[in-house]
């Protein structure tokens, strides 16, 4: 099939071609960065939390009297949950991965390095943070009993702790050429000797940048204060009725209490990842129906050329064109005019990757998406375009000359 044929007669009616190449142009450039954009969404809500979130429920505990002396109700608490039956161990902090909480600094490896190497989220945990978090231990040891201070909001601050456990992924960017055990590492102006290292343990808050979310700190501290968050390890299959055990129980202890947010881990995961997901689910809605659009657009177009060429194409068919002659005249046709509007797509999708990238700080999009993508859009039109092509094909010569 002649290409010069096709250009001329695309030049004697150039704005349905010009329509629908502006058309794929901004497809191919919306498409390619949303569905990347939900794409990450995706992988975000994918991460590992670290901990075991199959057993892992919490909640938070507000007292509602004018008392003070939180470190012995915390400890009354903390010894009645652990002696429920079916549960494997509890604890109190402030943070919990997803859930939001904790304290968020910057960690150095000298105390006069102000802006620091990374971000980290701190975990206050006790000596049984290990058992009830279900993390696992990949080197060193956890934290003794002796070893737990007590913290509030007036006598005590977290970047102090003498001793601390990392997670790998943080170990390794602080230390990427030896072992990061036994090495002093600054959140504040006193160094924190590194005593173990867990697996993975991910940020508190959900919207951390992929590339740091995983760095996260655990030190020794008991939290006392008016509100409290009290995170229970149940055994295998128990967790739905230790969790109503819990609250009865601590009812039972003290009626000047409120507890709030009960939730499991997964629904605390479905949660701090709704906003994700509703993101992730609009962008894919509005790329297929943005295609859907283009795809009609293209039969509508294509069709539209097939009426006005009827007698064109009845010459044809009566002068010996065969009908595969005419399908591989108009997919030559849609070819030619689909592939330019993907060329501007193409050109569109960096500059919009671009903008995102600077203004969004999120990752820039591959060059091999954007091609794989183009090639979807290239593969659209040739199967919108067929459907039309073959009225052309079967159109009678006889009926076609006949028309006026």
């Amino acid at each position: 099939m002649e290409v010069l044929p096709i250009l001329s007669a695309l030049r004697r009616n150039p704005v349905g071609a010009v329509l629908i190449v502006l058309q794929i142009a901004l497809t191919l450039a919306i498409v390619c960065n949303a569905l990347f954009i939900a794409e990450q969404q995706v992988q975000r809500m994918a991460r590992p939390s670290g901990v075991d979130e199959a057993n892992i429920f919490s909640f938070y505990n507000l007292w509602g009297d004018n008392s003070s002396d939180f470190k012995s109700r915390v400890q009354t608490d903390l010894a009645t949950l652990r002696a429920l039956p079916g549960v494997e161990d509890a604890m109190v902090t402030l943070g919990l991965p997803l859930l939001g909480g904790g304290y968020h600094f910057t960690v150095a490896l000298n105390a006069e390095d102000v802006k620091g190497i990374t971000e980290t989220t701190l975990y206050p945990v006790d000596d049984h943070g290990l058992k009830t978090l279900g993390v696992h231990l990949v080197a060193g040891r956890w934290f003794t009993s002796s070893e737990v201070a007590d913290l509030d909001r007036d006598h005590e601050n977290p970047d102090s702790a003498a001793v601390v456990v990392v997670t790998q992924a943080l170990a390794t960017r602080l230390f990427p050429n030896g072992s990061a055990l036994g090495r002093p590492i600054y959140l504040g102006k006193n160094p924190s000797t590194i005593i173990g290292i867990v697996e993975q343990m991910q940020a508190s808050n959900v919207s951390t940048a992929t590339d740091i979310a995983e760095f996260s700190v655990l030190a020794p501290f008991l939290w006392q204060g008016a509100t409290s968050l009290y995170v229970v390890r149940a055994k295998p299959g128990q967790r739905d009725a230790v969790l109503q055990a819990a609250q009865k129980a601590l009812v039972t202890v003290s009626r000047t209490r409120v507890l709030g947010k009960v939730s499991t881990f997964e629904e605390t995961r479905a949660d701090a990842y709704r906003p994700l997901r509703s993101m992730a689910l609009i962008l894919g809605y509005v790329s297929v129906l943005l295609l859907l659009i283009t795809g009609l657009g293209i039969v509508g177009l294509t069709s539209y050329w097939v009426s006005q060429r009827r007698r064109q194409i009845g010459i044809r068919r009566a002068l010996g064109a065969r009908r595969i002659d005419i399908l591989t005249y108009f997919h030559t046709e849609n070819f030619l005019v689909v592939g330019v509007g993907a060329v501007i797509g193409v050109i569109l999708a960096n500059v919009a990757n671009s903008f995102i990238v600077d203004h969004y700080e999120m990752a820039r999009m591959p060059q091999t998406y954007i091609a794989i993508s183009a090639l979807i859009v290239l593969s659209l039109g040739q199967l919108s375009v067929l459907w039309p092509s073959l009225r052309a094909a079967n159109i009678s010569p006889v009926m076609a000359t006949q028309a006026t």
